[in-house]
């Protein structure tokens, strides 16, 4: 069937939705703030790894397997603190696995965008987008010392940018899928 490639439109949208939270995270707090949410954010890792050793030992009391919650529940452990203890250290690795995201995203455009059967209006946007999504993660990536201010809100307006390109990308990708269902249901004569 010709419509494979839209079937994971909503990749795009849920990572668009992560790009604008992202982005708007950027533009609108500061360092303190940010630091604040990382620590948070390893206080419920690390409360999530809590739950699992708990439920982990109830279930080896009903000699049920439970090496799988176990190796969960010490990973999310030691993610958690880790990001608890070293915050900026954490923001660091953050900011280099997001860029690392922004790099697979801006690759998985490029690919819709050969997929598309379809003649896009917009598609130079695209290409754009895509290109500028690749260019951001690798300077996420190599950036090595305190992300300065101008930086983290040029970041900001691009990521949220880009999250609002994804969602209307893939909303564009459903038009097209169901124009082309609507085409192979009703062959024109």
């Amino acid at each position: 069937m010709e419509t494979k490639p839209y079937k994971n439109r909503w990749f795009l949208a849920v990572n668009g939705v992560i790009a604008i939270l992202f982005g708007l995270l950027l533009l609108l707090f500061t360092q303190k703030i940010i630091l604040g949410v990382v620590f948070f954010a390893g206080l419920v890792i690390t409360l999530g790894g809590l739950c699992f050793l708990l439920i982990a030992i109830y279930h080896l009391k009903k000699d049920r397997n439970v090496g799988m919650l176990i190796l969960q529940s010490v990973f999310s452990l030691a993610i958690g603190l880790g990001i608890m203890i070293f915050q900026k250290e954490s923001l660091k690795l953050f900011f280099l696995l997001f860029g690392v995201w922004a790099i697979i995203v801006g690759i998985f455009q490029l690919v819709i965008l050969v997929n598309i059967k379809r003649n896009l209006s917009n598609k130079n946007f695209i290409l754009f987008n895509g290109l500028l999504t690749i260019v951001l993660g690798i300077l996420m990536i190599l950036e090595k010392d305190e992300i300065p201010v101008f930086l983290a809100k040029f970041m900001g307006a691009f990521s949220t940018l880009l999250g609002i390109v994804m969602v209307y990308l893939s909303v564009i990708i459903r038009k097209t899928a169901m124009m082309t269902e609507n085409e192979t249901d009703h062959p024109s004569r």
